[in-house]
């Protein structure tokens, strides 16, 4: 009502506006029309703060004649003010003017003057040339001096009447001054400079303690003051009359608080006002406030900005202190309706509201009073309560935003939907009446529990406000009860009680529900809500919860009914809240995160303060302190709690610690095994392959079950899903988990029915969606529990031997063909090289010659062969050339002349020399010696050893044995210096008389006195000193005396030697060797030795030698001096000439390089040669330049070791121009013959055997996949348990049995998953899921997956992709970046396609990427059926890398364009009509045609609304032809019509395409081609055009000419212009094709060779067919159908090399060129090196049979499925366990040993006579028995004796007898046992059952053994569980005390044993 009383009144003030706009209309007055705009009221406070009277005065001149000289004149009544006359010079006709500045002065004095109201007038009236057009006058109310005019005209002016300086309020100042001093001990009222607000409250509480104390009385305000004013009191007159209105007290208060310097506030509410003021220095934006939340947010507990005082309760008779009037002025805001608005004083002061002067009357005279009031000193007052703001200053600092909490923030729901951001009372929640939330929250933090209670019965609840019910007054008494029933544990609901228990029952199941399926809870007790408006103008708002606090609802009893409690888990933020400010309002919360605490929680009221201090500006914003219980939740909740809970377990995996740090943080440094290296060296059961894969395929299956990380690239149509059905089946067959990931059910399926179609289905759980019924679930297990175990294949390993030896053998012949040999070199190359040099061979070069070449060496070959030729073209050919001897190392002019110098001197020596060459032939009486060049330095020898020996006697000479005569007389030499040596050295102390002595017996003498006693031997020595004494040159000392006799006997020893010789020495050495002069002795010796072997080298005949001496002692008889006076002069002569030829001979060589050899013949005419042959090159001088050049190149070459070559081109004339090519095709030709000599493979090789081999390949390879299938399913059979017997209930196996029985009844799969963990990975080792069921249904505590692999990742946020992607240990990303990312462009119809830019999500796959993840590609295409198809792709997108294969028909291009005459209804419908309609006739068209319709079809758009409108078309005909749409969707493949977002992951035979976009209907064309232009646009491109298999039509408007790449920078629009360029030309008009530039090699191949000769032969032939890579070698065209193909051609070149496996060149290229319809034919390059006649013949005959066949009509066939039925055989149990890591156990029956009693007393078992008869008996025992515990043994033994007991010394007894047996013995827990020996217990694998043995006589491990068994059936039991059934086997019923400590030694002794592991009191197999 107040509300609506409010806007009657604002209307009649508009009313009264509008009244007053005057339009003149009279007859004589109707020339203008006028409207004046002014206020209706004015008083002092107006005049004195100069407020406009007249806003605006607006003139309009109606007349067809301008008015000119115009006045305007105002005037007042009563006089109040005064204008001077405005001038307007004239108004245009049928025009105005408007006037806005008028000189209206209002008299102070009159208003001054003025005690009541008064009713005036304004007059304006107009003249034009002095002639009045207008006057009218308009009331207005004149107001008395105090008089406020109200709210609706300048409510700001209430500031106005405000006096902070009137004199009536110092005493109230001094007051409170004296009053806050008694409060705080400092009287000062500093207003904001302490910068505390608790101390201006204090000021505030003085100043309203003061005004109290003055005993002023209340008085009623007139009813409706706040729209129509009042008369107000200024302070003097309330301080006068002690009488104050609650306005009067507001600005009294409010005047006393501007007066010590605080910001005061009048607050106006539905007939009210009080006061406030700011306790902060600060104001609001505007003068008034007209939204109450301004102030609610700024008084809010914790917040302190405002504080607001009900001043009515400063008059007499209240007794309210300063705290309660504070909290009865907020009661008065609780209620938003009743507020009006609020004026902030000092930002009215800003705006020019002054004070209005001030005015008491005293008498007759105004004067100011500054009497003070008297007030009694002694009052004391109650000290205000001290308030303590929050410190918000810290919440400037930003939240640190990671990699989680964006990922969070991603899976947010900010829609309105998510009760998180619009709650809403339903039935999932449950509204609080509003209690302390503060002390709840600490309550429910210190794990208090409350009961949950209906709302009181006699009160009811307060109105809904937009869903949530309104806030209650603290005034109301309900409060009060509310806050007690808090204290005693109880919650009150808004409810009543049959409601709410149904409510309660609802949440408590929902709650329950959610944690058991999804393992989050979502039951929350809200803590606040967030009242916020979506803009500032809507009316509705939106309540959000602000504090999360998990509880849980337990249910008592049905009496006792619900309690609450908190859970142990954090009380969380409502981030979707924190985001949605963010995101929608730049509203960023800081000091949240972590949540602030205080002693027993969160801090309630400080989180309150920090989200009300940062929505404070936001108009009508506010914190509600409600409470609300309920499931909060969305619709990726699962997935946010997963990362928000699990945050700490997701870092520790390495890929998500790596995207979150933004590096790779684990090694990726391994290498990379290539598909080749594993072709040669691992064996086909190393690696299994199901499904036939190829090479780049092959890498990625690799490398997956081997720890990597990385990238899966797989382009469209490269074999994604089969790729990723191998890693699954491979990582299996490994012993592997591993858990497939795809967003969209359509991939997972496809991967699924791949693995059901090689029988792996029943190991493979599928859960897609999060709401996955259990039913399907346990029926998906049910279906693995019951399926039989197939025999392992025997054959498997067999046969992977033979396919691995097939295939070595195939690697080895391509091997050995390509092998590069270090010369740079393959055997391929060198025939195909040989085969295109055509010339002969003419070089033969030894294979030793290659051995040791390698490249560098033979370009240097090569370089030296061309130097050559390049210098006989130059210089002529060096076929006998006359210079030919001379090797110059340079050449110049002085060389030149040197030369010619040389060789005149050459030639007149030799004559010289054959002049003086009979004098030593005269010498030696020449006999018939004829000496050679060599034999004349021989000559010049002989001569100089004549005449340079010392001595030469005929003797010597003549001496028959030389040799051995000379070798003896050396030795005389040797002793004859020995001899004189000693002999000086003797007589350097003694007279040579000495050396005559007779020293040998004196020596013996003295050694024998030397070793007596002391005077014998003294005697002795004396006696010898006496004799030598004479001959001593000094005093002879006894040490000296030995040695001395010892020289003396050495001396007398070399003097018998040489006089033995002594006669002869004169007769042999002249004087010398009489005069003994050994050295000299010596020279002759070594003189005429050597002169003895000159004579035998000159004559080379013992005999001539002979005689030679002979002669020459003749000429010796005379002394050798006679002999050189003679001789001497000629000798010297010829030796000098000699000496002079070898000197010139050097220079020969050093300047011409002319060799001796080279020089003379070996005859006796050496010197005639030598000489004929220096004239030739003296003559031919002239000629040494060019033979320099000749000598350069051929050094080249002799450097290198092929001096032959050039010998050979010069001996045998060999033509210069023919010089390279015979070199080139001799070395090919020795290469040839050097690697087929190394390579057995190639020596054998045999075309027909070897494409035997090949078939045969082909069938082990198809067989060994069949093998395959059923190894792995063996392998993976053999994990799962046998099902057929019920198993324990606790254990895992027995509690699926039971849930498999009840359907899963009261359990949910996420906790039946994690009751059968290890069970589960058995039977299911492969799980394929979407992220959302991973969060769902696999805890994160669970053990890691193997292996992780997420299909379709760049379609997958990398947020949604992390839960999943922590579940494993290794993950394989399978992707292309350069297809769909994310994105929301189309999820909703309605939104505007032309003219939307967004970005899309970041997939998982970007985020890998950027990572730098290692990546492994897929490079082959098999989708397209035909290579046009996907080259646009290929050359656009992929950089040619993509391999694809050419089609018979490559001719011609399967992608065509169809132009449309239409146009795009731009801006409207965004249809094109046309192009559909041309689409919809297309398909109607092949429908109708059998043949066509065989081929299904696909329709892409770039629009929905162009979708729409074919799918609308298409509707329409088939209403008309029903026939039709049963062709088009009832069959394999339906009709598709899909838009650019949704159409990834489906293909069609033929794909019609509609642009859409193009020419309006004016013919402009718009850049703007919706999601083209976005970022990404060119992968959504590259999507739509690589759907088609067979064909894609391209239906468009849209021509590429006319798209503007210069008015667009879009990557996607530019690749639409290129991609309907290829469409409109074809592919050989628009694209490079080639992979890359081809390289002369690849030029020079065999098929250019073959098809040379094809060419030859009359057939069309093209070479290297294909766009890619990839290329067919030779295609012959069909000469009848010159678009195809008839006959292809595969060699085993290049193409087929690079080619890495031997899978791929002969399987799965051979099966997909058949496939395309190629008729293919293999040669290879050795049949053609052999026999290349037998290979045309064979291309011939192919041909020819071609011709012959008749041509098949190409129909598209379903595709077969190759997997067989695999008969299923039972298995034997050895068979079973063939696969597992557990030891055999078996089970026997107990042999308890008999043995036949002794009829002995009881004392003889210790008569040492009966040992061996108990050692006997042991032995039996143990033999049959063992292990036996000690104790049994005892007493079977001594049962056999009589003896009752085991006492010590029986003990005593046996423990003897069993040292004496060596029994070996192991001891558990003080418990012996025994075994036969260390053997059997090391291999011990049995347990016997059927036993009447005690619990502590079971061995150990004997229990351990039965333990396993149990496990092997029930994978997991709980420890008490698995103790009573080992115990059951064991035949004890009942569970005591011993049995179980024996059953807990076997439990230990398993674990020992690495049988099983015990965990949480659960023991659990391990494999």
């Amino acid at each position: 009502m107040a509300e609506e009383k409010r806007i009657i009144s604002v209307f009649f003030v508009i009313l009264q506006f509008l009244i007053y706009t005057v339009f003149a209309m009279d007859e004589r007055l109707d020339k203008v029309k006028v409207q004046c705009d002014y206020l209706p009221l004015i008083n002092f406070a107006i005049q004195q703060n100069g407020a406009s009277i007249i806003h605006q005065l607006s003139i309009e001149n109606t007349t067809p004649a301008p008015l000119k000289d115009i006045q305007v004149q105002i005037t007042t009544e009563p006089t109040f003010g005064n204008a001077a006359p405005i001038a307007v010079a004239q108004i245009p006709p049928n025009e105005s003017i408007c006037l806005s500045s008028f000189n209206l002065t209002l008299s102070a004095n009159y208003f001054t003057q003025l005690t009541e109201r008064l009713s005036g007038n304004l007059k304006i009236e107009i003249t034009s040339e002095v002639e009045s057009v207008f006057c009218q006058t308009y009331p207005i109310d004149i107001l008395a001096y105090d008089q406020w005019g109200g709210l609706n005209v300048l409510p700001e002016m209430l500031a106005a009447f405000i006096t902070p300086n009137h004199t009536a309020i110092v005493p109230i100042i001094k007051r409170a001054a004296s009053i806050l001093g008694q409060w705080t001990d400092n009287p000062s009222l500093d207003e904001y400079q302490s910068r505390t607000p608790d101390r201006v409250r204090k000021q505030m509480a003085a100043i309203y303690t003061a005004i109290t104390e003055q005993q002023i009385i209340y008085s009623t305000i007139p009813a409706s003051f706040e729209e129509y004013g009042q008369r107000v009191r200024l302070a003097d007159s309330v301080m006068a009359q002690k009488l104050g209105t609650c306005l009067d007290m507001a600005l009294l208060y409010a005047s006393c608080l501007e007066a010590i310097g605080l910001n005061a506030l009048i607050i106006i509410t539905q007939g009210h006002a009080f006061a406030g003021a700011w306790l902060v220095p600060e104001t609001f934006p505007d003068p008034t406030i007209d939204d109450v939340s301004l102030l609610t947010k700024r008084t809010a507990e914790g917040i302190y900005d405002i504080t607001l005082v009900e001043t009515t309760c400063m008059n007499m008779g209240h007794s309210s202190d300063f705290d309660d009037a504070v909290k009865k002025a907020n009661g008065k805001l609780t209620d938003g309706n009743n507020f009006l608005l609020a004026i902030d004083i000092k930002r009215a002061r800003y705006s020019g509201v002054r004070p209005i002067p001030q005015r008491i009357l005293h008498g007759q005279v105004w004067e100011v009073d500054e009497k003070e009031t008297n007030i009694q000193k002694s009052a004391v007052h109650a000290t205000p309560q001290s308030i303590n703001p929050y410190d918000l200053s810290g919440n400037e600092t930003q939240t640190v935003i990671t990699k989680q909490l964006l990922w969070e923030r991603r899976l947010l729901d900010l829609s309105l939907r998510n009760n998180l951001l619009n709650i809403r009372i339903t039935k999932n929640t449950l509204q609080l009446i509003p209690a302390n939330l503060s002390c709840l929250e600490d309550a429910l933090a210190d794990g208090e529990e409350f009961r949950i209670l209906h709302r009181p019965a006699d009160w009811e609840s307060p109105a809904m406000d937009f869903g949530i019910y309104s806030s209650i007054p603290e005034s109301d008494p309900m409060v009060g009860f509310i806050n007690s029933e808090l204290s005693q544990k109880r919650l009150r609901f808004y409810l009543p009680e049959n409601d709410l228990g149904k409510a309660l029952t609802h949440l408590y199941r929902s709650s329950r529900t959610s944690i058991e399926e999804n393992g989050a809870n979502t039951l929350y007790l809200a803590l606040g809500l967030l009242k916020w408006y979506e803009t500032p103008s809507s009316e509705r708002p939106r309540y959000a919860p602000i504090l999360l606090l998990p509880v849980e609802i337990i249910r008592k009893s049905a009496a006792k009914g619900y309690v609450i409690r908190s859970r142990e888990e954090e009380t969380m933020m409502n981030i979707t809240l924190l985001e949605m400010l963010r995101q929608n309002f730049g509203i960023t919360i800081s000091g949240l995160d972590p949540l602030p605490t205080d002693e027993s929680g969160v801090n309630v009221k400080l989180i309150y303060s920090i989200i009300r201090n940062s929505i404070k500006n936001q108009r009508k914003w506010d914190v509600e302190e409600q409470a609300i219980l309920g499931i909060f939740s969305f619709n990726k909740f699962i997935m946010w709690n997963d990362i928000h809970n699990n945050a700490n377990k997701l870092i520790q995996n390495k890929i998500v610690s790596s995207l979150i740090n933004g590096k790779i943080e684990w090694d990726v440094t391994a290498e990379e095994v290539d598909a080749a290296y594993m072709d040669r060296q691992l064996s086909p059961a190393d690696i299994v392959l199901p499904i036939i894969a190829d090479s780049s395929q092959l890498e990625a299956i690799y490398e997956a079950v081997h720890d990597k990380t990385f990238i899966l690239h797989g382009p469209p149509g490269t074999g994604k899903s089969q790729t990723i059905t191998n890693i699954i089946a491979n990582a299996l067959y490994k012993g592997k988990r591993v858990l497939f990931v795809a967003e969209k059910m359509a991939a997972l399926s496809v991967v699924q029915n791949r693995l059901a179609g090689i029988g792996l289905a029943p190991f493979c759980l599928e859960i897609h969606s999060n709401k996955t019924k259990k039913s399907t679930v346990i029926s998906q297990l049910k279906e693995t529990t019951e399926i039989i175990r197939r025999t392992p294949p025997e054959e498997f390993r067999k046969e992977a031997e033979r396919l691995l030896k097939l295939r070595t053998e195939l690697n080895k012949y391509i091997e050995a063909l390509h092998k590069e040999y270090p010369f740079g070199l393959s055997l391929y190359d060198a025939i195909i090289h040989y085969q295109l040099t055509d010339v002969e061979p003419c070089f033969d070069i030894s294979s030793s010659y290659l051995d040791n070449l390698d490249k560098d060496r033979f370009s240097h070959w090569e370089d030296a062969i061309e130097s050559l030729v390049s210098t006989a073209n130059a210089c002529g050919h060096p076929y006998l050339h006359p210079l030919t001897g001379i090797f110059i190392r340079e050449y110049s002019s002085a060389i030149k002349e040197e030369a010619l110098q040389t060789l005149a001197t050459f030639i007149g020596l030799l004559t010289a020399i054959q002049s003086k060459l009979p004098v030593f032939s005269a010498l030696l009486e020449n006999t018939d010696i004829h000496p050679t060049r060599k034999d004349f330095n021989i000559i010049s020898a002989i001569i100089r050893k004549i005449l340079d020996i010392p001595e030469l006697t005929p003797e010597l000479l003549t001496t028959p044995l030389l040799n051995e005569t000379l070798e003896e007389y050396r030795k005389v030499t040797e002793h004859g210096r020995k001899r004189d040596e000693i002999k000086a050295e003797i007589e350097n102390g003694f007279t040579k008389e000495v050396l005559k002595i007779n020293a040998g017996p004196m020596l013996a003498e003295w050694n024998r006195v030397s070793v007596q006693w002391f005077l014998p031997r003294y005697f002795g020595q004396r006696k010898i000193k006496k004799v030598i004494r004479p001959y001593a040159l000094q005093p002879v000392k006894p040490e000296t005396v030995q040695p001395l006799l010892h020289q003396v006997i050495r001396y007398q020893e070399e003097l018998d030697f040489t006089d033995r010789y002594a006669a002869k020495l004169p007769s042999l050495f002249g004087r010398f060797g009489r005069d003994e002069e050994w050295p000299i002795i010596d020279q002759i010796i070594h003189e005429v030795s050597s002169l003895h072997s000159l004579l035998l080298s000159y004559s080379k005949d013992v005999a001539k030698t002979s005689r030679i001496k002979q002669n020459l002692a003749l000429q010796l008889t005379e002394g050798i001096r006679t002999f050189r006076d003679i001789h001497s002069h000629s000798l010297n002569e010829l030796y000098q000439l000699v000496d002079t030829l070898t000197a010139t001979e050097q220079r020969l060589s050093t300047t011409l390089g002319i060799t001796v050899e080279t020089l003379y013949t070996n005859s006796a005419d050496w010197i005639g040669i030598a000489l004929q042959q220096a004239g030739i090159w003296k003559e031919n001088l002239d000629k040494l330049k060019d033979w320099y050049q000749w000598l350069q190149s051929y050094n080249k070459l002799n450097e290198l070791g092929l001096g032959f070559i050039a010998e050979e081109y010069k001996e045998k004339n060999i033509p210069t121009d023919l010089l390279t090519s015979s070199f080139r095709k001799s070395f090919y030709q020795a290469v040839i013959h050097y690697i087929i000599a190394k390579e057995p493979t190639l020596e054998l090789f045999n075309g027909k055997i070897f494409n035997d081999i090949i078939t045969k390949y082909k069938q082990v390879s198809a067989n060994f996949e069949d093998i395959t299938k059923k190894e792995l399913f063996a392998r993976l059979a053999s994990n799962i348990p046998s099902f057929t017997h019920e198993a324990i209930q606790s254990s895992e196996v027995g509690i699926l049995q039971k849930n498999i029985r009840n359907n899963a009844r009261g359990i949910s799969i996420r906790k039946l998953f994690d009751q059968i963990p290890i069970l589960l990975s058995r039977m299911c080792p492969c799980m394929l899921m979407s992220p959302i069921s991973v969060a769902q249904y696999i805890d994160a505590d669970a053990e890691k997956f193997d292996l992780i692999v997420f299909d379709e990742a760049s379609q997958m946020p990398t947020y949604e992709a992390v839960g999943a992607i922590a579940r494993g240990k290794n993950v394989v990303i399978v992707g292309d970046p350069k297809q769909m990312p994310p994105t929301s462009f189309f999820s909703v119809n309605t939104i505007d396609e032309d003219n939307i830019e967004i970005e899309d999500l970041e997939s998982i796959l970007d985020d890998c990427l950027a990572l730098s993840i290692p990546s492994k590609y897929l490079l082959w295409h098999y989708r397209s059926k035909h290579e046009s198809l996907i080259t646009f792709s290929n050359s656009e997108y992929y950089d040619n890398k993509l391999m694809t294969f050419p089609s018979p028909d490559n001719i011609e291009s399967k992608v065509r364009m169809v132009a449309v005459d239409g146009y795009y209804d731009k801006g409207k419908s965004r249809q094109n009509q046309a192009e559909a309609q041309a689409i919809v006739d297309e398909i109607a068209r092949r429908l109708r045609s059998e043949k066509l319709r065989r081929k299904s079809m696909g329709v892409v758009t770039f629009n929905v609304v162009q979708q729409a409108l074919i799918e609308d078309l298409l509707s329409d005909l088939f209403a008309f032809h029903p026939e039709l749409e049963t062709f088009a969707l009832e069959c394999e493949e339906p009709l598709f019509i899909k838009n650019l977002e949704n159409v990834q992951g489906d293909e069609r035979d033929v794909i019609l395409f509609s642009v859409g976009y193009g020419p309006d209907a004016e013919g402009r064309v718009s850049m703007n081609f919706g999601p083209l232009n976005r970022a990404g646009g060119e992968r959504r491109l590259n999507v739509a055009v690589s759907r088609a298999r067979y064909e894609m039509i391209i239906f468009s408007t849209l021509r590429s000419d006319m798209i503007d790449l210069n008015r667009t920078s879009s990557i996607g629009v530019a690749g639409l212009k290129r991609f309907l360029e290829y469409a409109e030309k074809g592919t050989k008009r628009i694209l490079n094709t080639s992979t890359n530039i081809r390289t002369s090699e690849e030029e020079t191949s065999i098929e250019k060779i073959i098809a040379d000769k094809l060419r030859s032969s009359g057939y069309t032939v093209h070479t290297d067919i294909g766009c890619s890579g990839y290329k067919i070698d030779i295609g012959i065209v069909d000469t009848q159908t010159p678009s195809n193909y008839q006959l292809g051609i595969i060699c085993d070149g290049k193409n087929y090399r690079r080619t890495k496996t031997v899978r791929d060149r002969e399987i799965v290229q051979n099966n997909v060129l058949k496939a395309l319809g190629w008729n293919i034919c293999r040669i290879w390059t050795m049949d053609w090196w052999e026999k290349p006649d037998e290979v045309m013949a064979s291309i011939q005959a192919a041909i020819a049979q071609d011709m012959k066949a008749e041509k098949p009509v190409i129909v598209k066939k379903e595709q077969e499925k190759r997997e067989k039925n695999v008969q299923e055989t039972p298995m034997q149990l050895k068979s079973a366990c063939a696969y597992t890591n557990f030891s055999f156990i078996s089970v026997q029956n107990y042999n308890s040993t008999k043995i036949r009693p002794f009829l002995y007393a009881a004392d003889d078992i210790f008569a040492k006579r009966n040992n061996p008869i108990i050692v006997s008996q042991v032995q039996k025992i143990i033999e049959n028995e063992a292990p036996i515990s000690k104790t049994l043994l005892g007493k079977k033994i001594i049962s056999e004796w009589g003896v009752n007991r085991v006492g010590p010394r029986i003990d005593a007894q046996l423990e003897i007898i069993f040292d004496t047996l060596h029994l070996y013995r192991i001891e558990h827990d003080g418990l012996i046992f025994c075994w036969k020996d260390e053997a059997q217990y090391r291999s011990y694998s049995e347990y016997r059952p059927d036993s009447d043995r005690d619990a502590a006589d079971l061995p150990p491990e004997e229990i351990a053994n039965a333990i396993q068994q149990i496990l092997i059936n029930s994978i997991s039991l709980p420890l008490p569980d698995l103790a009573k059934a080992c115990a059951q086997v064991f035949g004890f019923t009942h569970m005591g005390s011993n049995i179980e400590a024996s059953m807990l030694r076997g439990i230990q002794e398993a674990v020992k044993r690495n049988y099983a592991k015990v965990e949480n009191g659960r023991a659990t197999i391990i494999d």
